[in-house]
């Protein structure tokens, strides 16, 4: 059996008057818009699912959160 890996969870979120990417803790990017960093964090989302990693694309809206995209059920 596959040993768990650990979610890959992408956030969108708009950070400093730039969209970017957060994971881990981590900032990637900046993006100039929303779609730009929405879809380069699906693009690695599904990298890493293809990888064999829970993952999932999560969009920030003040203190919600909207699913964008996952390979999770």
């Amino acid at each position: 059996m596959p040993p768990n890996l650990p979610h890959a969870r992408y956030i969108v979120l708009h950070h400093e008057g730039v969209w970017k990417i957060n994971l881990d803790n981590k900032y990637y990017g900046p993006f100039p818009t929303q779609a730009q960093a929405v879809d380069s964090a699906t693009a690695t989302a599904r990298q890493a699912a293809a990888g064999g990693y829970p993952a999932s694309v999560l969009l920030m809206q003040g203190t919600t959160f909207e699913t964008l995209w996952t390979n999770q059920d």
